[in-house]
């Protein structure tokens, strides 16, 4: 998700309290936009030219897993296209797909997941 819509939460704050989470679930090679981190790489659409960069990256046993963080939005489209690639990504690399979401935000979280057949573990933060 776009930074400046996490800008009424402090981003670097609950970024930094995911990474603490993954890596307490013993993931590595820990990617994600914040000091200390390599950035993860960054998706390129190849239809429609929109790049996805996911808020955390990890490994664990071989597979590649993907972190995102949720927060509500206007018109989710991007979202959507978004987490279904990343979906798709852990699928076919053997890892998972984790949204973490803040405190206000899990019904629509969990609306926008259904409604699209987004198969994600959603985790409270």
């Amino acid at each position: 998700m776009l930074q400046q819509t996490r800008s009424k939460i402090s981003y670097d704050e609950v970024l930094a309290n995911v990474i603490d989470k993954v890596k307490k679930q013993g993931y590595d090679n820990i990617r994600a936009d914040l000091s200390d981190y390599e950035a993860p790489h960054q998706l390129i659409g190849k239809t429609n030219n929109v790049n996805f960069t996911p808020d955390v990256t990890a490994t664990k046993n071989e597979g590649k897993a993907y972190f995102e963080i949720s927060t509500k939005m206007d018109d989710p489209n991007d979202l959507v296209n978004k987490w279904k690639l990343l979906e798709t990504l852990a699928n076919m690399k053997n890892g998972t797909f984790q949204i973490y979401v803040p405190h206000g935000h899990m019904k629509f979280t969990q609306e926008l997941i259904k409604d699209h057949n987004i198969h994600a573990e959603l985790l409270k933060i």
